[in-house]
C-alpha cells in the first residue's frame, strides 16, 4: 500500500488564534502515537494571518481512515467547530 500525504489548511475565527493552536498541539500529541501516523506537524501561514497549515503522513489510506474515525478525531471536530471556520484537505501522491 503507498503512502498518504496530506497538506490541511485551516481558517481559524479571529480572536481564536492562540486557543486553538494550544488545543491542536495537544489534539496532534495524541495523533503521533496512533498506528500509521509517520509525521505530522503544524505551520502558521506566513501569509494568511489566521490560517493554520497542517503535514501529514500515514503509512496507508486505512491508517488515515481509522485516524479519521477514531474517538479523538470525533471529540477534535466537536472542538475545533467553535475555533474555525473550516479546512481544506489536499491529499497528494508522491511523484519519485
Amino acid at each position: 500500500m503507498s503512502k498518504v500525504f496530506l497538506f490541511v489548511a485551516i481558517d481559524v475565527k479571529p480572536g481564536k488564534f492562540d486557543d486553538f493552536v494550544v488545543k491542536l498541539t495537544q489534539h496532534i500529541s495524541i495523533i503521533r502515537t496512533e498506528s500509521g501516523c509517520e509525521f505530522i506537524d503544524i505551520y502558521r501561514d506566513t501569509q494568511q494571518e489566521n490560517v493554520v497549515n497542517v503535514w501529514e503522513i500515514w503509512s496507508d489510506r486505512p491508517s488515515w481512515d481509522a485516524h479519521m474515525e477514531n474517538a479523538n478525531s470525533k471529540a477534535w471536530q466537536a472542538t475545533a467547530a467553535d475555533l474555525v471556520f473550516g479546512e481544506k484537505i489536499t491529499i497528494m501522491d508522491a511523484l519519485v
